[in-house]
């Protein structure tokens, strides 16, 4: 249990990384596709919206691009 959950949380921790750079890139390169498809994952529903923001409380950087787009 120890170990899958241990491999749960790396991967995690690799999905945030990933996602903070493609954020990173997109509000340099392209912000309006970046503030339309947060939208829209913002829109889609409250549990959505939950894990993005559960998210972002590990990621500040990246909130604050997200809230600056």
């Amino acid at each position: 249990m120890l170990r899958t959950s241990l491999a749960g949380s790396l991967k995690a921790s690799k999905d945030r990384e990933q996602a903070a750079f493609l954020i990173q890139v997109m509000a340099e390169d392209r912000p309006d596709d970046l503030s339309r498809a947060y939208a829209t994952a913002m829109g889609v529903g409250p549990r959505w919206r939950e894990h993005i923001e559960n998210s972002l409380k590990r990621m500040q950087q990246t909130k604050d691009i997200l809230n600056n787009i």
